[in-house]
């Protein structure tokens, strides 16, 4: 067990404060996805600590740094701003006081690693399924209180290099392998849960396009009209996205349809990272609580 990883330093007091401030930008309009912290307004991590600093955001609240290091990732995947606000919100209040979140990284990348269309890939290619295998029993480990040492990590790391490595070009084999690659490292490590979901979210988004057959040379094309439009000022009167839309719409009905196909299962695969939150949630949730001194970093 993590001392720094039970959550509020088992102190109620911590956990109140933190509510507070991010309700406090919630309810005065300067609750954003991004920056961290920047001319008063905040997102998750800088409505608390009132900066840019997730690691001064992990050893107040007591949250294991590879899961602060995820957060504002998980949180952009909510759409409206509402939405994500109110995942912030559920994020505290559903912490539970001294509730020790040591295995909650290794647990959220059990699951990932679980995931159908990853396994169905994997078990294609005999070599990273084994790699797949290895990793989960190493994170099993990590959740039942039997911490690998660095040469298992590193053995494991190094595998699942070699075996994507052999894997050829198709793309959605390099994504699957990319995916376990991320995974293996100790849930210490900080970036391995964000490297993990992103790495999920990739390939999620491969396979969406895939079944539509949404071509990078599609994806270019737009790409280009797109920039050819800004250069001629052309649909000024619209922004972003529906820009984008008008123009098509306008000149290109064919790909204007194939498009919204496009940005459809865009944000299908965009649920990967909405699902990982709340399932994090859970997680933490369920965390066994321990007592603890009540410490505030």
């Amino acid at each position: 067990m993590m001392v720094d990883a039970i959550a509020f330093h088992g102190d109620p007091a911590i956990k109140a404060r933190a509510q507070a401030q991010l309700r406090r930008h919630v309810a005065a309009g300067s609750f954003v996805y991004f920056p961290a912290w920047d001319d008063g307004k905040a997102n998750a991590i800088g409505a608390v600590v009132e900066a840019d600093d997730t690691s001064a955001y992990a050893a107040r609240l007591g949250y294991p740094i590879a899961l602060v290091e995820t957060l504002p990732m998980i949180i952009n995947g909510f759409r409206p701003l509402a939405e994500a606000a109110r995942f912030a919100e559920a994020w505290l209040a559903r912490t539970p006081v001294g509730g020790d979140l040591s295995a909650v990284v290794s647990r959220m990348i059990l699951a990932l690693l679980a995931r159908p269309r990853l396994c169905e890939i994997t078990r294609r290619h005999p070599a990273m399924e084994e790699c797949r295998l290895t990793i989960i029993d190493l994170h099993r480990c990590v959740v039942e209180g039997d911490e690998p040492d660095r040469k298992q990590w590193k053995a494991a790391r190094l595998a699942a290099v070699a075996a994507t490595d052999a894997l050829g070009d198709d793309v959605l084999d390099r994504a699957a392998g990319s995916t376990v690659e991320s995974a293996a490292w100790p849930g210490t490590m900080r970036t391995v849960l964000r490297d993990t979901l992103n790495a999920t979210g990739a390939l999620n988004l491969r396979v969406a396009l895939a079944e539509i057959g949404w071509t990078p040379e599609e994806e270019s094309r737009v790409f280009q009209i797109r920039e050819q439009a800004e250069k001629d000022a052309y649909k000024a009167e619209f922004e972003g996205l529906a820009r984008v839309h008008a123009i098509l719409d306008a000149d290109h009905p064919e790909l204007a349809e194939r498009f919204r196909q496009r940005c459809e299962r865009l944000d299908k695969a965009n649920e990967t990272y909405v699902a990982a939150g709340w399932t994090a949630i859970e997680m933490i949730e369920a965390a066994p609580v321990v007592a603890a001194q009540a410490v505030e970093a």
